[in-house]
């Protein structure tokens, strides 16, 4: 599958497939899938996860007390 952690702000972490590319800018972050296309941009604080806007496609799980984002989508040549 292929998954890959990224550290965040305020101890945050996000888990998506290695073809994904994380952007930030302060405690804001983008995530861009393997075709390009923004899956989501979101801001976390202390103890928040805000969803500022996402794709209609994109199918994730939050886990408050880990403080970890994971984005459950894998890419269609993956899922072999």
């Amino acid at each position: 599958m292929g998954n890959k952690s990224h550290g965040l702000k305020y101890g945050w972490t996000l888990i998506a497939h290695k073809t994904f590319k994380l952007f930030s800018n302060d405690n804001a972050y983008i995530v861009i899938d393997q075709e390009s296309d923004v899956v989501m941009h979101f801001t976390v604080k202390e103890s928040e996860f805000e969803v500022i806007n996402n794709n209609w496609g994109i199918n994730y799980k939050v886990i408050p007390g880990f403080k970890t984002i994971k984005f459950l989508n894998v890419p269609e040549d993956d899922e072999e």
